[in-house]
């Protein structure tokens, strides 16, 4: 189990890095030398206008950067594709159906349910075991932990 997570989070970083950053350079070449190379340079008009593949990129780099930040600002900000996307993936999120590993599933879910057992012995008038005092207690430890800024339960490598 420990080595297929291993192997999914590698291909996990690989998938990001290549996707972000590799391909995204790679296509912004692409796109420059081959715009350039294949159209501009064999129509004499527009070679008028860019005289060397150096003035072309300048040039495209000044009104392309704007034009596609401001593509960017829409897609989070006014065409609401970016909501979407984040409904997808929040629907094919398991935790959101589930506590998280860490201080959810550790303290959180734990306090909720002794706040909920404790409300329910008060409205019936029943007393504490000790158990439930101990309990309660180690609960009141961990949430200081978390408070603090100290970890509970067993973070990854890496995190600490």
């Amino acid at each position: 189990m420990k080595t297929r997570r291993k192997v999914l989070g590698g291909f996990f970083y690989f998938r990001l890095g290549y996707a972000t950053y590799l391909a995204m350079v790679i296509g912004i070449i692409n796109i420059l030398t081959t715009s350039y190379f294949l159209a501009i340079q064999n129509v004499p008009t527009i070679q008028n206008v860019f005289p060397s593949f150096e003035s072309y990129v300048v040039l495209v780099i000044i009104i392309g950067i704007p034009i596609v930040t401001f593509v960017g600002w829409l897609h989070f900000k006014r065409v609401g594709t970016f909501s979407a996307e984040a409904a997808v993936y929040a629907q094919a999120m398991p935790y959101n159906y589930k506590l998280d590993p860490g201080y959810q599933k550790e303290v959180y879910g734990p306090a909720y349910l002794a706040i909920l057992r404790l409300n329910i012995k008060r409205a019936t008038g029943e007393k504490l075991t000790e158990e439930e005092i101990k309990n309660i207690k180690h609960l009141e430890k961990e949430l200081s932990k978390l408070i603090d800024g100290g970890y509970v339960g067993k973070p990854p490598k890496g995190v600490l």
